[in-house]
């Protein structure tokens, strides 16, 4: 491994960019595998984030490359991702660009690739060990172009995970077997690997969407007959504390990425519906929902919140219900008011 380790330094250039200055006789094979990982923000998620990435097991460090573009952060990311290129064991690329979004990062990374395989990642997605191995197992075993692998992603054991962290797990998967076609809407890029000839004959990323973005890719995908296996070994930690607030706001990001997908492809109606797309303004509301939003609403939701943190106190269990009842309401208001936003006055 040593001999082949490409030894490299990283500058900061006059635009903000780090380019990565290599030895190319340092290099005796293109990866099999790229790494991308979008981060703003988060410089010390991020660093245990590339740290377990250089611990992965056995000879896929001759395997892999790992790029990061730094999506316009101020924290110093940049800087300390600098100070860490020199001591990785794989391949490793980053750039910076001005905030743009996670999309317009993850586009730019492909560019910065010549791998056949994509695996993303979240800044936020600690991979366990054997993570990236497994995604090119899986990929040996699922060969075609439009077949994909999705990964397991877990609440970070230590510190025991709090209410919203367990609230915003996807227990869906909890009970999956390997090899189970998920579907298109499971294209989660906190863990997810595909062909990278797909996705850039489909043109990447949506860049205009700063959630869902993910799944919106997925959807284009299914016109070429995408399938996204399960691969439970795969496994990632989500290193992402939440609080009350972070949990409602994420209610609110939906909604709005809900409505932005709701304009650009209203054809797809339908099957947003299924995403949680209840709009008293598009008439996608469905009675039960427009009881619940006579429940709760802007002028109540105080006291709804008011309750369910007295019931968090007595039992998390008791609390989980109410809090899932207001953040599907708080989310039903930001498709409605994004809706109203952007209609013709």
């Amino acid at each position: 491994m040593q001999a082949q380790r490409i030894r490299r330094r990283a500058v900061a250039g006059a635009t903000g960019a780090m380019t990565a200055v290599t030895d190319p006789s340092a290099c005796t094979r293109a990866a099999d595998i790229a790494v991308i990982i979008p981060t703003h923000n988060r410089k010390a998620v991020l660093l245990r984030c590339i740290a377990a990435l250089a611990a992965q097991a056995g000879d896929v460090m001759d395997r892999m490359e790992v790029v990061v573009v730094d999506d316009g952060s101020v924290d110093g990311s940049i800087e300390a991702l600098q100070a860490e290129a020199a001591r990785l064991p794989f391949v490793f690329r980053a750039a910076r660009q001005p905030n743009a979004g996670a999309n317009a990062a993850r586009n730019r990374a492909m560019t910065m690739t010549d791998a056949p395989i994509l695996l993303f990642l979240n800044d936020d997605s600690i991979a366990q060990p054997g993570l990236v191995a497994e995604h090119l197992r899986q990929h040996a075993a699922h060969p075609g172009e439009a077949e994909a692998v999705v990964g397991a992603l877990a609440p970070m054991p230590d510190p025991p995970p709090g209410l919203f962290e367990v609230m915003h797990h996807d227990h869906r998967f909890d009970t999956l077997v390997e090899g189970t076609d998920v579907g298109w809407s499971a294209f989660f890029t906190y863990n997810v690997s595909a062909k990278a000839a797909l996705l850039r004959r489909h043109g990447g990323f949506d860049e205009a969407l700063r959630w869902h973005e993910d799944i919106e890719l997925s959807a284009r995908l299914r016109a070429e007959g995408l399938k996204v296996f399960f691969a439970p070994a795969a496994v990632a930690y989500h290193l992402h504390p939440m609080v009350e607030s972070d949990w409602l706001r994420i209610a609110e990001r939906e909604g709005k990425a809900l409505a932005a997908w709701a304009r650009r492809q209203p054809a797809m109606r339908d099957e947003l519906v299924g995403l949680g797309l209840q709009s008293r303004r598009l008439g996608t509301r469905s009675l039960r929902h427009a009881v619940a939003d006579l429940v709760i609403n802007r002028l109540t939701e105080p006291a709804w919140l008011a309750m369910a943190r007295a019931s968090r106190a007595v039992s998390p269990r008791i609390a989980a219900p109410l809090y899932r009842k207001l953040f599907q309401a708080r989310k039903r208001r930001a498709i409605d008011a994004a809706l109203a936003s952007e209609s013709p006055s």
